[in-house]
């Protein structure tokens, strides 16, 4: 009986195969350092926020003494609750307004072509080059006349004017992946255009959805020239502008206190990527392939 001997791998294929091993190790090495470029100021920010007042430009990042009681001292000092319940409805607002109006857009842009369409979706695209300080003057002018200045409404609604255009984007090209074949269907058998759109082309579209809601929430989180310039009550600041204003507040650079509230201030959005990350992942993948 004869029995077949694999041939040894040639020279070839084992140089192809260290050229593609080192350069997988050169890609993670490369992942992990830009990774460490973005972890490292965040690890000198929780360093900072337990450290006591004397040795706060102490180098290293090992604090010689822990202070956890600086969180709570921030919390009270800088009213965080109020500033985390204004951001909240800011965000909340934005999310939900901004969804809505980009889910319902996209699906008319991506049903409905003609060239008046494509030159619509193509201004509304105009907006992802267009930076806040470029047109905050009008914008400040546009909410006081319409009474809306000094309110988290007027936040919610500019917020929403700039994050409107990327989930149009994102959600058309999800949307337009879809097979017809599945609304035709729907079409054939009497479904309205609404309920096509309700029980088959939103369903399938969850995983985007949830992407741009996550992009819409950092946003809106980190929002900082809106509700700079369109609120002045101190009662309806949001986190970043009031972030902004407590190093010189009291009189004094309290940079401990400053960094446990930017502690604090985080942990909602790692939470919310932490809680939503399948989705995140999904809908990115998802979004860039068409079929």
């Amino acid at each position: 009986m004869n029995v077949a001997i694999a041939a040894p791998p040639s020279a070839a294929a084992r140089h192809s195969r260290r050229r593609k091993r080192r350069s997988k190790t050169a890609l993670v090495t490369i992942c992990f350092g830009v990774g460490a470029i973005y972890f490292i100021p965040l690890v000198w920010v929780l360093s900072m926020s337990v450290r006591s007042a004397r040795e706060i430009l102490e180098p290293g990042l090992i604090p010689q003494s822990f202070n956890p009681e600086n969180y709570g001292d921030a919390w009270e000092r800088y009213e965080l609750g109020k500033l985390f319940k204004n951001t909240g409805i800011v965000t909340a607002g934005t999310v939900l307004l901004g969804v809505a109006l980009s889910v319902t857009a996209a699906y008319g842009f991506s049903l409905v072509k003609s060239r008046f369409g494509e030159f619509a979706f193509t201004v509304l695209l105009l907006g992802l080059m267009v930076p806040p300080a470029a047109v905050i003057i009008p914008f400040f002018i546009g909410m006081r006349e319409l009474g809306l200045y000094d309110s988290l409404l007027a936040v919610v609604l500019a917020e929403t004017v700039f994050v409107l255009p990327l989930g149009v984007l994102i959600l058309r090209a999800y949307i337009e992946s879809i097979p017809k074949d599945l609304s035709d269907a729907a079409r054939i058998d009497g479904a309205s255009e609404w309920s096509v759109f309700a029980r088959i082309v939103f369903p399938l579209i969850l995983p985007a959805a949830a992407t741009v809601a996550l992009f819409m929430f950092l946003s809106a989180w980190n929002g900082f020239l809106l509700p700079l310039v369109l609120l002045r009550d101190p009662n309806k600041t949001t986190l970043t502008v009031g972030l902004s204003q407590f190093s010189g507040q009291f009189g004094s650079f309290e940079w401990h206190l400053v960094a446990a509230a930017s502690a604090i201030a985080v942990v909602p959005v790692l939470l919310v990527f932490y809680l939503a990350r399948r989705y995140y992942v999904q809908g990115l993948a998802a979004g860039a392939l068409k079929q």
